[in-house]
Protein backbone atom coordinates (compact mmCIF):
# COMPACT_ATOMS: atom_id res chain seq x y z
CA UNK A 1 0.00 0.00 0.00
CA UNK A 2 1.34 3.41 -0.58
CA UNK A 3 1.78 6.41 1.50
CA UNK A 4 -0.99 7.76 -0.10
CA UNK A 5 -3.40 4.93 0.39
CA UNK A 6 -2.28 4.49 4.31
CA UNK A 7 -3.20 8.39 4.55
CA UNK A 8 -6.60 7.92 2.92
CA UNK A 9 -7.33 5.37 5.01
CA UNK A 10 -6.14 6.18 8.50
CA UNK A 11 -8.38 9.33 7.65
CA UNK A 12 -11.19 7.59 6.80
CA UNK A 13 -11.10 5.28 9.76
CA UNK A 14 -11.09 8.01 12.05
CA UNK A 15 -13.87 9.78 10.21
CA UNK A 16 -16.33 6.37 10.75
CA UNK A 17 -15.47 6.41 14.25
CA UNK A 18 -16.66 10.26 14.42
CA UNK A 19 -19.50 9.00 12.35
CA UNK A 20 -20.46 6.17 15.17
CA UNK A 21 -20.30 8.47 17.85
CA UNK A 22 -22.15 11.29 16.49
CA UNK A 23 -24.76 8.31 15.16
CA UNK A 24 -24.72 6.93 19.10
CA UNK A 25 -25.30 10.25 19.86
CA UNK A 26 -28.18 11.17 17.67
CA UNK A 27 -29.63 8.22 18.31
CA UNK A 28 -30.14 8.43 22.07
CA UNK A 29 -31.54 12.29 21.33
CA UNK A 30 -34.75 11.12 22.05
CA UNK A 31 -34.25 9.46 25.38
CA UNK A 32 -31.71 12.42 26.51
CA UNK A 33 -34.46 14.75 25.84
CA UNK A 34 -37.22 12.62 27.81
CA UNK A 35 -34.49 12.37 30.50
CA UNK A 36 -34.13 16.17 30.30
CA UNK A 37 -38.07 16.52 30.56
CA UNK A 38 -38.07 14.53 33.77
CA UNK A 39 -34.92 16.22 35.17
CA UNK A 40 -32.47 13.13 34.51
CA UNK A 41 -29.27 13.52 32.30
CA UNK A 42 -27.98 10.75 30.46
CA UNK A 43 -23.87 10.35 29.90
CA UNK A 44 -22.42 10.04 26.32
CA UNK A 45 -21.01 6.80 24.81
CA UNK A 46 -17.46 6.94 25.04
CA UNK A 47 -15.00 4.15 23.59
CA UNK A 48 -11.59 2.66 25.40
CA UNK A 49 -8.22 3.89 24.52
CA UNK A 50 -7.17 1.05 23.41
CA UNK A 51 -9.99 0.42 21.08
CA UNK A 52 -8.66 3.53 19.57
CA UNK A 53 -5.01 2.42 19.42
CA UNK A 54 -5.75 -0.67 18.67
CA UNK A 55 -7.79 0.44 15.31
CA UNK A 56 -4.60 2.80 14.37
CA UNK A 57 -2.61 0.02 15.05
CA UNK A 58 -4.79 -2.17 12.41
CA UNK A 59 -4.59 0.36 9.86
CA UNK A 60 -0.27 1.04 10.55
CA UNK A 61 -0.25 -2.71 10.11
CA UNK A 62 -1.97 -3.23 6.60
CA UNK A 63 -0.55 -0.09 5.28
CA UNK A 64 3.51 -1.33 6.10
CA UNK A 65 3.23 -4.61 5.49
CA UNK A 66 6.69 -4.87 4.17
CA UNK A 67 10.01 -3.30 5.34
CA UNK A 68 11.38 0.07 3.72
CA UNK A 69 15.00 2.03 3.71
CA UNK A 70 15.02 4.63 5.63
CA UNK A 71 17.82 7.57 6.06
CA UNK A 72 18.27 9.62 8.88
CA UNK A 73 20.74 10.94 11.59
CA UNK A 74 21.26 9.14 14.86
CA UNK A 75 20.30 11.67 17.92
CA UNK A 76 20.42 8.92 20.39
CA UNK A 77 22.29 5.23 20.78
CA UNK A 78 21.78 3.73 24.63
CA UNK A 79 22.09 -0.08 24.89
CA UNK A 80 20.22 -2.12 28.07
CA UNK A 81 21.24 -4.93 29.74
CA UNK A 82 19.39 -8.10 27.17
CA UNK A 83 22.02 -6.13 24.30
CA UNK A 84 19.04 -4.63 22.49
CA UNK A 85 20.16 -1.59 21.25
CA UNK A 86 17.71 1.82 21.42
CA UNK A 87 18.11 4.64 18.58
CA UNK A 88 16.19 7.79 18.26
CA UNK A 89 16.22 8.64 14.45
CA UNK A 90 16.04 12.46 12.99
CA UNK A 91 15.55 14.40 10.45
CA UNK A 92 17.25 17.94 10.52
CA UNK A 93 16.65 21.14 8.47
CA UNK A 94 19.84 23.29 9.19
CA UNK A 95 19.28 22.94 13.00
CA UNK A 96 15.87 22.10 13.36
CA UNK A 97 14.16 18.94 13.83
CA UNK A 98 11.35 17.45 11.18
CA UNK A 99 11.07 14.42 11.91
CA UNK A 100 12.10 12.02 14.78
CA UNK A 101 11.42 8.31 15.35
CA UNK A 102 12.26 5.52 18.19
CA UNK A 103 13.72 2.79 16.75
CA UNK A 104 15.17 -0.73 17.91
CA UNK A 105 17.92 -3.29 16.84
CA UNK A 106 17.10 -6.21 18.73
CA UNK A 107 20.19 -8.08 20.61
CA UNK A 108 20.67 -11.33 18.23
CA UNK A 109 20.21 -8.97 14.93
CA UNK A 110 22.35 -6.06 16.83
CA UNK A 111 25.45 -8.29 16.99
CA UNK A 112 25.77 -9.42 13.49
CA UNK A 113 24.58 -5.61 11.96
CA UNK A 114 27.37 -4.22 14.73
CA UNK A 115 30.28 -6.10 13.80
CA UNK A 116 29.56 -6.01 10.21
CA UNK A 117 29.18 -1.95 10.11
CA UNK A 118 32.37 -2.02 12.53
CA UNK A 119 34.75 -3.88 9.83
CA UNK A 120 33.23 -2.07 7.13
CA UNK A 121 33.68 1.56 8.64
CA UNK A 122 36.30 1.19 11.67
CA UNK A 123 33.83 3.08 14.11
CA UNK A 124 30.27 2.10 15.79
CA UNK A 125 26.66 3.50 15.73
CA UNK A 126 27.29 7.10 17.27
CA UNK A 127 25.57 10.17 18.05
CA UNK A 128 25.52 12.65 14.78
CA UNK A 129 26.16 9.75 12.21
CA UNK A 130 24.19 9.44 9.05
CA UNK A 131 22.91 5.98 8.39
CA UNK A 132 20.91 4.05 5.98
CA UNK A 133 18.63 1.10 7.43
CA UNK A 134 16.32 -1.10 6.57
CA UNK A 135 13.47 -0.87 8.94
CA UNK A 136 9.81 -2.89 9.41
CA UNK A 137 7.35 -0.29 11.04
CA UNK A 138 5.33 -1.12 13.93
CA UNK A 139 3.26 0.09 16.62
CA UNK A 140 2.37 -0.86 20.07
CA UNK A 141 -0.87 -0.05 22.41
CA UNK A 142 1.78 1.03 25.26
CA UNK A 143 5.00 1.86 23.19
CA UNK A 144 3.67 3.42 20.02
CA UNK A 145 5.22 3.80 16.69
CA UNK A 146 8.82 2.86 16.63
CA UNK A 147 11.28 1.74 13.45
CA UNK A 148 12.71 -2.27 14.13
CA UNK A 149 16.00 -2.19 12.70
CA UNK A 150 16.37 -5.11 9.87
CA UNK A 151 19.53 -4.75 8.20
CA UNK A 152 22.14 -1.16 7.90
CA UNK A 153 23.77 0.00 4.73
CA UNK A 154 27.50 0.98 6.09
CA UNK A 155 28.36 2.35 2.32
CA UNK A 156 25.80 5.08 2.48
CA UNK A 157 27.59 6.29 5.27
CA UNK A 158 30.97 5.93 4.40
CA UNK A 159 29.51 8.17 0.75
CA UNK A 160 27.89 10.68 2.75
CA UNK A 161 31.02 11.59 4.63
CA UNK A 162 32.87 11.73 1.74
CA UNK A 163 30.22 14.18 0.38
CA UNK A 164 30.36 16.32 3.41
CA UNK A 165 34.56 16.40 2.85
CA UNK A 166 33.60 17.26 -0.65
CA UNK A 167 31.50 20.22 0.49
CA UNK A 168 33.77 21.37 3.02
CA UNK A 169 36.66 21.63 0.46
CA UNK A 170 34.95 23.39 -1.94
CA UNK A 171 33.89 26.37 0.80
CA UNK A 172 37.45 26.40 2.17
CA UNK A 173 38.55 27.00 -1.14
CA UNK A 174 35.76 29.59 -1.94
CA UNK A 175 36.17 31.64 1.25
CA UNK A 176 40.38 31.79 0.01
CA UNK A 177 41.36 29.25 3.49
CA UNK A 178 42.53 26.61 1.56
CA UNK A 179 46.11 27.65 1.18
CA UNK A 180 46.43 30.28 3.66
CA UNK A 181 48.56 29.00 6.90
CA UNK A 182 50.71 27.63 3.76
CA UNK A 183 51.59 31.14 3.15
CA UNK A 184 53.44 31.67 6.61
CA UNK A 185 57.02 31.34 7.03
CA UNK A 186 58.47 28.25 8.59
CA UNK A 187 60.72 29.57 11.76
CA UNK A 188 64.49 29.87 10.98
CA UNK A 189 65.24 27.65 14.24
CA UNK A 190 62.11 25.71 15.62
CA UNK A 191 62.81 24.74 18.60
CA UNK A 192 59.49 26.23 20.71
CA UNK A 193 56.66 23.74 20.21
CA UNK A 194 52.96 23.80 20.92
CA UNK A 195 51.62 20.52 21.10
CA UNK A 196 47.83 19.56 20.39
CA UNK A 197 47.42 15.34 21.10
CA UNK A 198 45.83 13.24 23.98
CA UNK A 199 48.60 12.37 26.52
CA UNK A 200 47.54 8.69 26.43
CA UNK A 201 47.96 8.63 22.21
CA UNK A 202 50.55 6.41 20.97
CA UNK A 203 51.34 9.09 18.79
CA UNK A 204 52.21 11.44 21.09
CA UNK A 205 54.80 9.26 22.96
CA UNK A 206 56.32 8.74 19.19
CA UNK A 207 56.77 12.28 18.65
CA UNK A 208 58.46 13.20 21.85
CA UNK A 209 60.69 10.64 22.31
CA UNK A 210 62.01 11.28 18.24
CA UNK A 211 62.70 14.65 19.68
CA UNK A 212 64.21 14.17 22.43
CA UNK A 213 66.44 11.09 21.09
CA UNK A 214 67.56 12.71 17.64
CA UNK A 215 71.18 12.14 16.69
CA UNK A 216 72.72 15.91 16.95
CA UNK A 217 71.80 16.30 20.44
CA UNK A 218 69.42 19.57 19.56
CA UNK A 219 67.45 20.87 22.88
CA UNK A 220 63.66 21.03 22.03
CA UNK A 221 60.81 22.98 24.40
CA UNK A 222 57.50 21.68 23.97
CA UNK A 223 54.33 21.87 25.40
CA UNK A 224 51.27 19.90 25.36
CA UNK A 225 47.77 20.96 24.82
CA UNK A 226 45.50 18.22 25.62
CA UNK A 227 42.29 17.31 23.52
CA UNK A 228 40.43 14.28 22.90
CA UNK A 229 41.62 13.21 19.34
CA UNK A 230 38.57 10.90 18.20
CA UNK A 231 34.84 10.56 18.61
CA UNK A 232 32.12 13.39 18.59
CA UNK A 233 34.05 15.57 21.78
CA UNK A 234 36.66 15.68 19.29
CA UNK A 235 36.37 18.76 17.44
CA UNK A 236 35.44 20.44 20.12
CA UNK A 237 38.37 19.61 22.00
CA UNK A 238 41.09 20.27 19.63
CA UNK A 239 39.49 23.84 18.72
CA UNK A 240 39.14 24.98 22.19
CA UNK A 241 43.35 23.23 22.99
CA UNK A 242 43.93 25.48 19.44
CA UNK A 243 42.31 28.53 20.81
CA UNK A 244 44.75 28.26 24.24
CA UNK A 245 47.67 28.36 21.81
CA UNK A 246 46.53 30.97 20.17
CA UNK A 247 46.06 32.94 23.37
CA UNK A 248 49.81 32.18 23.40
CA UNK A 249 51.15 32.41 20.01
CA UNK A 250 53.89 34.99 20.64
CA UNK A 251 55.90 32.39 22.72
CA UNK A 252 56.59 29.43 20.32
CA UNK A 253 57.47 29.00 16.64
CA UNK A 254 54.65 26.24 15.45
CA UNK A 255 52.04 24.33 16.65
CA UNK A 256 52.08 20.56 16.02
CA UNK A 257 48.54 18.16 15.89
CA UNK A 258 49.57 14.90 16.35
CA UNK A 259 47.48 11.33 16.96
CA UNK A 260 47.76 7.09 16.20
CA UNK A 261 46.08 5.75 13.65
CA UNK A 262 42.96 5.23 13.31
CA UNK A 263 40.09 4.51 11.22
CA UNK A 264 38.55 6.81 8.36
CA UNK A 265 35.08 7.06 10.34
CA UNK A 266 37.73 7.92 13.88
CA UNK A 267 38.82 10.52 11.26
CA UNK A 268 35.49 12.72 10.71
CA UNK A 269 36.50 15.52 12.87
CA UNK A 270 39.37 16.53 10.78
CA UNK A 271 36.87 17.19 7.74
CA UNK A 272 34.86 19.58 9.87
CA UNK A 273 34.79 22.71 8.23
CA UNK A 274 34.93 24.50 11.48
CA UNK A 275 37.96 22.77 12.99
CA UNK A 276 39.91 23.10 9.23
CA UNK A 277 39.04 26.47 9.10
CA UNK A 278 40.52 27.95 12.49
CA UNK A 279 43.52 25.62 11.46
CA UNK A 280 43.92 27.78 8.34
CA UNK A 281 43.70 30.92 9.79
CA UNK A 282 45.99 29.97 12.51
CA UNK A 283 48.32 32.85 13.19
CA UNK A 284 51.82 29.97 13.68
CA UNK A 285 52.56 27.34 10.75
CA UNK A 286 50.46 24.22 11.48
CA UNK A 287 52.31 20.86 11.06
CA UNK A 288 49.83 17.43 11.07
CA UNK A 289 50.78 13.80 12.05
CA UNK A 290 47.27 12.63 11.86
CA UNK A 291 48.92 8.92 11.70
CA UNK A 292 46.51 7.91 8.64
CA UNK A 293 48.67 7.08 5.69
CA UNK A 294 46.02 6.49 2.87
CA UNK A 295 43.67 9.11 3.27
CA UNK A 296 44.72 12.90 3.36
CA UNK A 297 41.99 15.05 5.90
CA UNK A 298 40.38 18.21 5.40
CA UNK A 299 43.03 19.64 8.11
CA UNK A 300 45.57 17.68 6.90
CA UNK A 301 44.75 19.55 3.54
CA UNK A 302 44.81 23.71 5.12
CA UNK A 303 47.82 22.98 7.16
CA UNK A 304 51.31 23.74 6.70
CA UNK A 305 52.61 21.15 6.69
CA UNK A 306 51.47 17.75 6.28
CA UNK A 307 53.60 14.54 7.71
CA UNK A 308 51.89 10.75 7.51
CA UNK A 309 53.20 9.68 10.97
CA UNK A 310 53.80 11.79 14.61
CA UNK A 311 57.36 10.45 14.05
CA UNK A 312 57.67 12.61 10.45
CA UNK A 313 56.91 15.40 12.19
CA UNK A 314 59.33 15.32 14.88
CA UNK A 315 61.85 14.47 11.73
CA UNK A 316 60.85 16.95 9.41
CA UNK A 317 61.32 19.38 12.98
CA UNK A 318 64.98 18.12 13.39
CA UNK A 319 65.28 18.07 9.77
CA UNK A 320 64.77 22.45 9.92
CA UNK A 321 67.06 22.90 12.60
CA UNK A 322 69.65 21.08 11.18
CA UNK A 323 69.32 22.60 8.04
CA UNK A 324 70.11 26.23 9.88
CA UNK A 325 73.00 24.41 11.22
CA UNK A 326 74.92 23.56 8.67
CA UNK A 327 73.96 26.68 6.64
CA UNK A 328 75.64 28.36 9.87
CA UNK A 329 78.69 26.36 9.50
CA UNK A 330 79.04 26.92 6.06
CA UNK A 331 78.90 30.46 6.26
CA UNK A 332 81.77 30.29 8.96
CA UNK A 333 83.75 28.18 6.53
CA UNK A 334 83.08 31.11 4.18
CA UNK A 335 84.19 33.60 6.40
CA UNK A 336 87.02 31.72 7.19
CA UNK A 337 88.49 30.83 3.36
CA UNK A 338 87.38 34.97 2.38
CA UNK A 339 89.63 36.46 5.60
CA UNK A 340 92.56 33.88 4.54
CA UNK A 341 92.34 35.16 0.81
CA UNK A 342 92.43 38.79 2.08
CA UNK A 343 95.65 37.76 4.05
CA UNK A 344 97.43 36.39 1.56
CA UNK A 345 96.32 38.84 -1.30
CA UNK A 346 97.71 41.18 1.36
CA UNK A 347 101.06 39.12 2.15
CA UNK A 348 101.78 39.45 -1.58
CA UNK A 349 101.10 43.25 -2.26
CA UNK A 350 103.76 43.92 0.59
CA UNK A 351 106.21 41.25 -1.17
CA UNK A 352 105.58 43.52 -4.25
CA UNK A 353 106.22 46.73 -2.45
CA UNK A 354 109.20 45.75 -0.72
CA UNK A 355 110.83 43.95 -3.65
CA UNK A 356 110.04 47.34 -5.82
CA UNK A 357 111.22 49.69 -3.04
CA UNK A 358 114.79 47.34 -3.39
CA UNK A 359 114.56 47.77 -7.06
CA UNK A 360 114.30 51.65 -6.52
CA UNK A 361 116.98 52.06 -3.80
CA UNK A 362 119.60 50.23 -5.46
CA UNK A 363 119.12 51.82 -8.92
CA UNK A 364 119.34 55.74 -6.67
CA UNK A 365 122.35 54.43 -5.29
CA UNK A 366 124.20 53.54 -8.68
CA UNK A 367 123.52 56.68 -9.96
CA UNK A 368 125.25 58.52 -6.68
CA UNK A 369 128.14 55.92 -6.96
CA UNK A 370 128.40 57.15 -10.39
CA UNK A 371 128.13 61.00 -10.04
CA UNK A 372 130.70 60.42 -6.79
CA UNK A 373 132.96 58.66 -9.42
CA UNK A 374 132.83 61.69 -11.85
CA UNK A 375 133.36 64.22 -9.32
CA UNK A 376 136.10 62.57 -8.03
CA UNK A 377 138.00 62.12 -11.39
CA UNK A 378 137.04 65.49 -11.58
CA UNK A 379 138.41 66.56 -8.88
CA UNK A 380 141.91 64.66 -9.43
CA UNK A 381 142.80 66.52 -12.20
CA UNK A 382 142.94 69.93 -9.67
CA UNK A 383 145.73 71.08 -8.04
CA UNK A 384 146.27 70.49 -4.15
CA UNK A 385 144.69 72.07 -1.94
CA UNK A 386 141.19 72.35 -4.28
CA UNK A 387 141.61 68.17 -5.07
CA UNK A 388 142.08 68.11 -1.21
CA UNK A 389 138.61 70.00 -0.51
CA UNK A 390 136.97 68.19 -3.51
CA UNK A 391 138.03 65.15 -1.82
CA UNK A 392 136.72 66.17 1.42
CA UNK A 393 133.58 67.24 0.07
CA UNK A 394 133.05 64.44 -2.02
CA UNK A 395 133.68 62.13 0.97
CA UNK A 396 131.20 64.12 3.15
CA UNK A 397 128.73 64.14 0.39
CA UNK A 398 129.54 60.34 0.09
CA UNK A 399 128.91 60.07 3.55
CA UNK A 400 125.31 62.22 3.69
CA UNK A 401 124.50 60.43 0.56
CA UNK A 402 124.75 56.99 2.33
CA UNK A 403 123.26 58.33 5.46
CA UNK A 404 120.61 59.15 3.61
CA UNK A 405 120.21 56.26 2.07
CA UNK A 406 120.50 54.13 5.47
CA UNK A 407 117.83 56.49 6.62
CA UNK A 408 115.37 55.88 3.59
CA UNK A 409 115.61 52.04 3.55
CA UNK A 410 115.05 52.30 7.35
CA UNK A 411 112.07 54.34 7.11
CA UNK A 412 110.59 52.54 4.55
CA UNK A 413 111.56 48.95 6.00
CA UNK A 414 109.79 50.29 9.47
CA UNK A 415 106.89 51.32 7.55
CA UNK A 416 106.72 48.21 5.74
CA UNK A 417 106.53 45.62 9.24
CA UNK A 418 103.77 48.52 10.21
CA UNK A 419 101.72 47.57 7.06
CA UNK A 420 102.45 43.98 7.59
CA UNK A 421 101.91 44.11 11.98
CA UNK A 422 98.20 45.92 10.48
CA UNK A 423 97.42 43.03 8.14
CA UNK A 424 98.04 40.65 10.91
CA UNK A 425 96.21 42.98 13.25
CA UNK A 426 93.33 42.91 10.81
CA UNK A 427 93.10 39.25 10.46
CA UNK A 428 89.74 37.30 11.51
CA UNK A 429 91.30 34.77 13.46
CA UNK A 430 93.45 37.85 15.87
CA UNK A 431 90.57 39.72 15.84
CA UNK A 432 88.60 37.01 17.19
CA UNK A 433 91.21 36.19 19.62
CA UNK A 434 91.33 40.16 21.18
CA UNK A 435 87.64 39.23 22.45
CA UNK A 436 85.15 40.42 19.05
CA UNK A 437 82.72 38.22 17.74
CA UNK A 438 80.47 37.98 14.50
CA UNK A 439 77.02 37.95 15.19
CA UNK A 440 75.00 36.55 11.69
CA UNK A 441 71.16 36.10 10.88
CA UNK A 442 70.20 34.01 8.03
CA UNK A 443 74.12 33.16 7.57
CA UNK A 444 74.46 36.71 7.46
CA UNK A 445 76.61 38.98 9.20
CA UNK A 446 74.65 41.58 11.26
CA UNK A 447 76.52 45.36 11.30
CA UNK A 448 73.17 46.75 12.55
CA UNK A 449 70.74 46.42 15.15
CA UNK A 450 67.93 48.02 12.34
CA UNK A 451 65.42 45.41 12.22
CA UNK A 452 65.98 43.00 14.79
CA UNK A 453 62.94 42.44 16.71
CA UNK A 454 62.71 40.55 20.03
CA UNK A 455 62.50 36.58 19.78
CA UNK A 456 64.88 36.96 17.14
CA UNK A 457 67.22 33.95 17.19
CA UNK A 458 71.26 34.92 15.60
CA UNK A 459 73.93 33.18 16.26
CA UNK A 460 77.63 34.64 17.69
CA UNK A 461 80.97 32.52 16.53
CA UNK A 462 83.81 33.54 18.63
CA UNK A 463 87.27 32.90 18.53
CA UNK A 464 86.22 29.52 19.82
CA UNK A 465 82.98 28.27 19.59
CA UNK A 466 79.88 29.58 18.50
CA UNK A 467 76.53 30.93 20.57
CA UNK A 468 72.93 30.55 19.55
CA UNK A 469 71.01 33.67 21.07
CA UNK A 470 67.35 34.69 21.34
CA UNK A 471 67.45 38.79 21.29
CA UNK A 472 65.22 40.04 24.42
CA UNK A 473 65.94 43.80 23.59
CA UNK A 474 67.79 45.70 20.59
CA UNK A 475 68.62 49.43 19.87
CA UNK A 476 69.44 51.08 16.17
CA UNK A 477 72.12 53.56 17.88
CA UNK A 478 75.82 53.74 17.24
CA UNK A 479 77.95 51.52 20.06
Amino acid sequence: MSKAQFTDRLQRGIHVGGMEKTERRGGNSHKAQRAAEHGLFAEPPVQRLSELLGRIKSVIDGTFEDTCWVVAEIAEVRMNQRGHCYLALVEKQGDETIAQIRATIWSYAYRSLAAQFERATGEVLRQGMKVLVLAEVTFHTVHGLSLNIRDLDPSYTMGEMARRKRETIERLTREGLIDLNKGLDLPLVPQRIAVVSSPTAAGYGDFTNHLRNNPYGYGFSFRLFSAVMQGPEAEHSIGAALGKVAARAGIYDLVVLVRGGGSQVDLNCFDSYSLAAEVARFPLPVITGIGHDRDETVVDMVAHTRCKTPTDVAQFIISGVRDFEERLLDGQRRVGRSAERALREQRHRLTAALKDFRHHAMQSLGAVRRRLDAAQLRLTAAPGAALLRKTDESRSLQKDIEKAVKETVLRQGTRLEKLEQAVRHLDPVNVLRRGYSITSLGGRPLVSAEGIKKGTVVRTVLYRGWITSTVEESGDGQA
